[in-house]
């Protein structure tokens, strides 16, 4: 099973999106539902292996937290995002959860952590038209939203893209306190 973690874009948001989207030589935009923040990419995690995953991404404690969608920006691989900011709480989910990764020997080594929605794959060395396209189209400042959970999802390729299932989704909540 082709396994990642991710924060879901709210349909709001992804319609917002969607309106940046044309027809544009050599550009395959990710369609609209697929919009989301990879948290951590698993790869390939036998069946065997889930009620740890789950038991342990169960543990990990978060406030909800709202994040900003607020510049364009591209990878050197030619593929566009969207930024989000504040950072800090995104990338202290993530921590937690390549925490919480390693105790269960899932052998995580991700990249270092950027968060972004990925909006479109486009052509080496086209990026440059592809944003300044998208920075013509914008019609916001800033698309925001509340994070209150995350979800573990499977993919599956498809000639006409990946498809993605939500496996689990993990609400937020506050560590509790101890008294004494």
């Amino acid at each position: 099973m082709r396994l990642f973690i991710a924060i879901d874009i709210p349909d709001t948001v992804q319609q917002k999106i969607s309106q940046l989207y044309c027809n544009f030589h050599g550009i395959q935009w990710t369609p609209p539902e697929r919009l989301h923040i990879t948290l951590a990419f698993l790869g390939k995690v036998k069946k065997r292996k889930l009620p740890a995953l789950d038991q342990q991404l169960e543990k990990i404690t978060f406030t909800p937290f709202t994040l900003h969608c607020d510049r364009f920006g591209s990878f050197c691989s030619g593929d566009i995002w969207l930024g989000v900011t504040p950072e800090a709480p995104v990338v202290q989910l993530h921590q937690k959860i390549t925490d919480v990764l390693h105790e269960i020997n899932m052998g995580f080594k991700g990249r270092p952590f950027k968060p972004h929605i990925t909006l479109a794959y486009t052509q080496k060395n086209d990026e440059h038209l592809v944003l300044n396209l998208l920075e013509s189209r914008r019609m916001f400042d800033t698309l925001s939203f509340t994070v209150d959970h995350f979800n573990l999802k499977s993919s599956w390729s498809k000639p006409a893209g990946s498809l993605h299932r939500i496996e689990a989704i993990y609400n937020a909540k506050t560590q509790q306190l101890k008294r004494i």
